[in-house]
Parts: structure tokens; sequence; C-alpha cells
């Protein structure tokens, strides 16, 4: 099969692309960056931006399948760049949505986020819940087979350390190097953490099957920012302590994300997730394992960005 990956130089869609070509499917990465991982003779790179019509209609066409994992990301960052989120994630992903019609693609891929019992009214939110909407607007309208998930929080081995501040790889840099671990607000705040092997299982496995509404996809298991930050400094065997700081512009506290599973297992009941301790072993053994110089980079990043530690 011919497989396109918008963003797949990313972190979920660079897993999702390695998938597809151990499948032995021929894969288009199409990304405004290149691959910083190794790929194989089957995975072709071609770059591209999906704000561009022309250059989607480079790739998409013969296409069995799309997988649509572009998107500009970031909480707080993208307040102050609105115009550039709306450009890439609305404005980007209805031009995919109109190439895959024009083309008849018979199977599309989108991700989404999850909901909160209230809204953070941030520019990222926005702009997936609307691209989201369009995706449903298409799928009603023209009858576009077009697969929906939302992942709860990802995360993994090959996480990017920075620019943008994701909490479990910045958090075990800072353990690994015994330096405070900063969390926003009362830290009761849960997540689902779910790890991104299982994200790109699930989204390939859904993409092909006979899906109904929007699934979301997590472990179904709340843990308290509080306790990942403690989970990260015991399995690290650091000294780091913990040190809590005023929210994030766009947040607000004591937010809970937690997955609701029941959907997800209804259509695919032999799913298994990977347990959230052997996400972590797997994510630190990674990151020590990084040349120095990258956890310190990362680090510096933040330190000049946010005041890190001051």
């Amino acid at each position: 099969m011919k497989c396109v990956v918008l963003g797949g130089s990313g972190f979920i869609g660079g897993f999702i692309a390695l998938k597809l070509a151990e499948e032995g499917n021929g894969v288009i990465i199409f990304d405004i960056a290149r691959p910083d991982f190794l790929c194989p003779k089957n995975i072709e790179y071609f770059e591209g931006d999906t704000r561009y019509v022309e250059m989607l209609e480079m790739v998409i066409p013969g296409a069995d399948e799309v997988y649509d994992c572009s998107g500009v990301l970031g909480t707080h960052e993208l307040i102050f760049q609105n115009t550039r989120a709306i450009d890439t994630n609305i404005h980007g992903a209805v031009n995919v949505l109109d190439v895959c019609k024009r083309y008849n693609i018979p199977r599309i891929f989108h991700p989404t986020k999850p909901k909160f019992a209230t809204d953070w009214e941030n520019t990222y939110t926005i702009t997936k819940f609307t691209a989201e909407k369009f995706c449903l607007m298409y799928k009603e309208t023209y009858n576009m087979n077009i697969t929906l998930l939302r992942w709860m929080n990802a995360t993994g081995p090959r996480q990017h350390l920075y620019p943008i501040r994701k909490a479990i790889p910045l958090m075990i840099a800072l353990a690994l190097r015994n330096l405070p671990l900063e969390i926003y607000g009362n830290g009761n705040q849960s997540v689902d953490i779910v790890d991104v092997r299982d994200i790109t299982k699930i989204a390939i496995k859904a993409t092909r099957a006979d899906t109904n509404g929007i699934i979301e996809v997590g472990r179904g298991v709340a843990i308290t920012v509080n306790k990942l930050a403690r989970d990260i400094i015991d399995m690290v065997g650091s000294k780091s302590e913990i040190r809590h700081i005023p929210m994030r512009m766009g947040e607000k506290e004591n937010t809970k994300i937690v997955a609701d599973t029941k959907p997800l297992f209804e259509q695919f009941p032999d799913i298994k997730f990977i347990p959230w301790e052997q996400t972590l072993s797997d994510c630190i053994a990674y990151y020590r394992n990084l040349d120095p110089l990258e956890i310190d980079k990362a680090i510096d990043h933040f330190i000049k960005r946010d005041n890190l530690g001051k």
C-alpha cells in the first residue's frame, strides 16, 4: 500500500511512519523538517507544508491511507502565535481534507485532543477542536472515511526534549541533573499517560476498521502531576526536589484528564496497554543514553525561555 504520513518527522507521526514501513508498505513522510531517526528504504521523505495545496497534491494522489499528524504544538506558547496555529492546525487540516476528497482517498486518519470538564481556552485547544469539527462535517457531508482519535497524554522514547515544553522529557532531564522539578499550580491536575507505541498500534488499527464516533485513546488511569514527578525522581534515583509555580496562561488548576475507554474496548477488545512503569523506564533509559549535551541544551533552553529553576 501507499501510505502518506503528514507530519511524519514528528514524535507520533514518526512512530506511525516506521510501523507502516515495518509492515512492508511504501511510506511517504511529508513534513517541513527531515526525520531525525533512521528510515528504512521504503520510507521516502518529501519536504512540504500542509498550508499549500499544491504540495499536498504531489504526494496524496494514489494513496491508500493518509495519516494527518501535522500541526503546530504548544499551550501557552501559541497564545502569541495565533495566526501561525490557525494557518496550520485549521487551514492545513482543511487543505488535507479537500485534497483527499478530490482524489477519493479511501482511508484518512486525523488525531485530536481530549475534552476537559472545563475547556482550556488556549490557541491549541481552539484550533484542534475546530479541525475536528471540519473532519466530522466532511465525514458526514461527503461520506468520507475519516478516523478520529482523541489521544490522551502521549509519551515514550524519542519524544523531543525541546522547544515545546513536554512534562515527562523535561522532568527526566532535570532529574538526571538533580535539578528542581517545577510543577504548575498545586500539581493535583491529572493526566492519562499513554505510550506512543500503543497510540501507533491503535491509530493504524482504527484507520483500517469501521469505527464509530470519536474514540478516546488512553489507559483510563488518572495520575496526578505530583505523582508523575515523584515517580520520575524515584525511578531515576535523583536528588531533585519538587517546586510549585503559578499556572501558565491558558491553563487551569485541578483539570482532570482521563480517557473513557469503554468505546475503545467495545470496538477493539483485544487492546492491551504498556504499563506506565514500563513506559517510564523505557523513557528514562532513552534519555540516559542521549548525548549529555542534548540534555544540557534542553535545560538551558528552558532556563533562558521560562527562567526555569530561578
